[in-house]
């Protein structure tokens, strides 16, 4: 028979190691059944998984610790009924996704029992809590274990770890309204691990098993106050109320880690006082892996750190706990009071973030803003600043033949005032101007789901479409486009005065005498026959239709393209020929990036009709 130490003093409990992982046990199965139950809401396939993965970690457990007893000689019923090797395996299962593999909850559990317990003598002897190395070992190496045909939507955690735990006041609003408000986080309605989302239930579990002397409620009390008390003064530091403070507590896992893993009687100290700085301590480190790590959550990492110091506590707390109390308990608010303070000292290096993007996004393809839009034909229709008002063509106007001819409504372009910000490289915010597309379908594009989701946006992000209003929704995404392009549709290379010289073009005009110009110039083909011989094109001359009015040019069209498609064509787009238009000879021209010969054959065309060289 093992005799163990333990420190004084020495209290009976009313309940045997059985009886506590009894109650333990159907505590966590009714966590369990809440977690199935929201499984079953997703589908059938996820509620099938859910049973998979508990029965998939509970045989594995079984096994490790069956082996293990035959290897060392002992009863196998016997060593697996004093073991409790399900336990471990329940609660790791409740620490995943739905969505988790059950070939890694299979390796984890292995790891958790093995590892975790086993190699450091079995049940009561063990350093670490068995099921945060399990879930620590998925973290680390399964981060791609998770199931291709379930997929699930993005956590209140990872969600608000994207713009480091701290929004602004506005953003941090909007960010609880996706997930549905406090209440909605409490009771669990929402996508996270099996068992820790209803806050509610666990805390109820927690109350009963503390009632019955299965865990030392001093510890998640402790854990959970500074972690309010904290959140709650760093939210205010950062113009945020209570709501902040109760989110930090009641998402995440932390209700769960402070019921089911901190109050391991294996794990933690022995004393009850070494049990209130060992949930402080756990508190500390979860506000500064949130706060500071490149991690969504702390409390699994935090549990394990604070069982490394488990042995230094009890340490300090050794000896006569009744003549030790005075000081035990200046020990133990000293450190509720210095860890609240230090976690709201790392709070003063956050800043309020209003990058927050909205979860609750539309359901239809992804574009991205930097993809050819040029079918939409966005064309400016006045500039303020930073404000574009822009007219686009929508779905009426892009399948004039097709069913937009059989709805029986009257179409025309869509326009949409856009603003960016001062450097032009986001969207400051985004509203339609004129609606032409098709009522009950395009119109969805106008509500807020969809428009909202544009701002902060940059031309390298992406944008969900509404589902069966495709067309509308690129024709939106092109017009913010075409406001981050500065409002124009081709991409910039420099620019040239129309007085320059451009005799090597080598331009031939024919005057109409009406004020009309046939106009025909070299290109990138004629001026680079070298380089140009490698393409495989035919080239010709450039020829355009020019108009001139009152000495500036009012009209050009390309007649002829002779030059390298792909590359030269650029200077085609209807949206860079209209910037000549109103240019003088005393004006500079765009040149197109990437296409600088062919620009400048347009330039040259242009300067000759206005009297250059």
């Amino acid at each position: 028979m093992e005799i163990k130490f333990k420190t004084a003093p020495h209290i009976r409990q009313k309940l045997s190691t059985q009886g506590i992982m009894l109650n333990l046990t159907l505590g966590l199965l009714v966590v369990y059944l809440f977690g199935l139950w929201r499984a079953y809401t997703l589908g059938t396939a996820y509620m099938t998984n859910v049973i998979v993965l508990l029965v998939t970690a509970v045989l594995v457990a079984l096994i490790t610790e069956g082996v293990w007893a035959l290897v060392t000689k002992n009863n196998v019923l016997k060593y697996l009924k004093t073991s409790f090797g399900w336990v471990t395996a329940i609660i790791l299962v409740l620490m995943v996704p739905v969505n988790t593999e059950p070939y890694a909850i299979a390796v984890a559990t292995f790891i958790a029992i093995f590892f975790g317990k086993l190699v450091f003598g079995g049940f009561g002897q063990n350093v670490f809590n068995p099921a945060a190395v399990g879930r620590a070992i998925i973290f680390a190496s399964f981060a791609g274990s998770i199931s291709a045909d379930l997929v699930t939507t993005a956590t209140p955690t990872t969600t608000i770890a994207s713009s480091g735990w701290m929004l602004s006041n506005e953003m941090f609003a909007t960010f609880l309204n996706d997930f549905g408000g406090i209440g909605n986080l409490i009771i669990g309605n929402y996508s996270g691990a099996i068992g820790e989302t209803c806050s509610l239930l666990i805390l109820a579990v927690g109350v009963y098993l503390a009632f019955r002397e299965v865990i030392d409620w001093r510890v998640p009390v402790t854990y959970l106050g500074v972690i309010f008390f904290g959140a709650l003064v760093i939210g205010m530091m950062n113009g945020l109320g209570i709501e902040y403070a109760l989110f930090n507590v009641f998402t995440g896992g932390a209700v769960f880690g402070a019921v089911f893993m901190l109050t391991d009687p294996v794990t933690n100290p022995n004393t009850r006082a070494g049990r209130i700085v060992f949930a402080v301590i756990a508190a500390f480190f979860t506000m500064l892996i949130r706060y500071m790590a490149n991690l969504p959550e702390g409390v699994l990492y935090s549990i394990l750190i604070a069982n490394i110091l488990t042995p230094v506590i009890d340490k300090y707390f050794d000896g006569k706990q009744v003549a030790l109390e005075k000081r035990n308990n200046i020990a133990t608010v000293t450190t509720v009071i210095v860890g609240i303070v230090v976690i709201s000292l790392v709070g003063t290096t956050l800043v309020p973030s209003e990058k927050y993007r909205s979860i609750n996004v539309p359901d239809g393809p992804v574009v991205t803003l930097m993809d050819d839009l040029s079918e939409f034909n966005p064309k400016l229709v006045s500039q303020d600043g930073n404000t574009y008002v822009i007219s686009v063509k929508g779905y009426g106007l892009l399948d004039p033949d097709g069913a937009a001819a059989y709805s029986g409504h009257d179409y025309s372009r869509n326009e949409i005032t856009v603003t960016v910000s001062a450097d032009g490289s986001a969207i400051e915010s985004l509203e339609f101007t004129t609606f032409g597309d098709t009522p009950n379908y395009g119109d969805k594009c106008l509500e807020d789901i969809f428009l909202n989701q544009f701002s902060g946006l940059t031309l390298e992000s992406e944008v969900n479409c509404v589902s069966s209003a495709t067309y509308t929704s690129k024709s939106v995404i092109a017009a913010a486009q075409l406001a981050l392009n500065g409002g124009v549709t081709y991409k910039k290379g420099g620019e040239v005065a129309l007085n320059s010289d451009f005799s090597e073009y080598k331009v031939q005009v024919t005057d109409n005498g009406d004020g009309t110009y046939h106009v025909s110039a070299l290109g990138f083909g004629f001026l680079e026959p070298e380089v140009a011989s490698y393409s495989g094109h035919e080239y010709s001359r450039n020829e355009f239709d020019i108009t001139v009015t009152d000495g500036v040019i009012s009209k050009i069209v390309f007649a002829t393209f002779g030059d390298t498609p792909g590359y030269g064509d650029a200077c085609v787009d209807e949206g860079y020929l209209e910037s000549y238009i109103g240019k003088g000879l005393e004006d500079s021209a765009d040149l197109i990036s990437g296409a600088t010969f062919t620009s400048k054959s347009v330039a040259a065309a242009v300067s000759a009709v206005l009297g250059g060289n």
